[in-house]
């Protein structure tokens, strides 16, 4: 009976599914990446079988729309989960559908999402690359990967040593980010908000080794975050642990670390948790990998099994 009143679709139900795909957005925080995955991917197979059946062309531009957030979710879930390889899969599927409705905001949001995988599982360069074409893809157009996309932009350079452009870039950020609108700067996923600006930054001055700001940048990105953003709230952890790292204080960002690792709740300690870990062991100095700190978090690390996906 729904199938039959749905064909065509009516306005009723292509607004429900966009409000859908929004509501994915407030999610993204707080919900357990495997939820989030098996969610999302339970709702782009409903989309491809809309898509399957003769739609008007503003609903069919609408659904595609819808399927390309729906498939960036999933790409988002699977890059918290430690799983690279597919989130770019499910990139790719959004890029094709986004590319069917002209929107460029969306295309250019994708790339800056897709551009996170290189910038935690492979070379600063690529994901340089492609937050570059995103913020290029942007271009004047007031959406949030006009801020999003230069801050990735600039973390990416500072890891490559460029540290002058990496400052250009996260001032381009900035001066992005005040001509945001409320709703823009209020979705977690969508859009860009202040407390990601704050850590991305506190992010970059630990890479250049400005620990002072990093410090000062990465305590109020906590503050802004809530408890429950529990993601984010790791991740900034991490940065706080290298930060420590570059002062010499390797015992405390080892108990940091393995304070974190025990403590995020199991559905949320995920794979990309677990490889900032492991990450932060490799940059560690020589002369101290054999101290009891360092000793316990690299134990705790590697006898930490990755959580399954059960995306149905």
């Amino acid at each position: 009976m729904a199938s039959t009143l749905e064909s065509p679709l009516s306005e009723t139900v292509l607004d429900q599914w966009e409000r859908q795909a929004v509501e994915y957005g407030y999610a993204y925080q707080v919900a357990p990446p495997a939820t989030l995955l098996q969610d999302s991917v339970a709702d782009f197979a409903e989309i491809r079988a809309l898509l399957n059946r003769r739609q008007p062309a503003d609903s069919r531009i609408r659904l595609c729309r819808v399927a390309a957030q729906l498939a960036g979710t999933a790409g988002i879930a699977l890059v918290a989960l430690g799983e690279p390889r597919e989130a770019r899969q499910w990139f790719r599927v959004a890029q094709l559908a986004a590319d069917e409705t002209s929107d460029r905001a969306l295309r250019a949001w994708l790339f800056a999402r897709e551009a996170v995988i290189p910038f935690y599982y492979g070379s600063p360069a690529a994901a340089q690359s492609l937050a570059e074409r995103a913020r290029l893809l942007a271009g004047a157009i007031p959406c949030a990967t006009s801020a999003w996309a230069p801050s990735l932009e600039a973390r990416a350079l500072a890891r490559m040593g460029r540290h002058h452009e990496a400052q250009d870039a996260m001032r381009l950020a900035h001066t992005a980010f005040d001509r945001l609108s409320s709703a823009d700067t209020s979705d977690t996923a969508y859009g860009y908000t202040r407390r990601q600006l704050v850590w991305h930054e506190g992010s970059m001055w630990t890479t250049i080794g400005d620990t002072r700001r990093a410090q000062a940048s990465l305590q109020t990105a906590h503050d802004l975050y809530s408890a429950d953003e529990h993601l984010d709230q790791a991740l900034i952890t991490m940065d706080e642990a290298t930060c420590l790292v570059g002062v010499g204080e390797v015992a405390v960002a080892c108990q940091e670390t393995e304070r974190l690792l025990t403590s995020l709740p199991a559905e949320h300690l995920t794979g990309i948790v677990v490889n900032r870990a492991r990450d932060l062991l490799n940059v560690l100095p020589a002369r101290s990998k054999l101290t009891a700190a360092v000793l316990d978090l690299r134990e705790l690390v590697e006898v930490q099994a990755r959580p399954a996906i059960t995306a149905g």
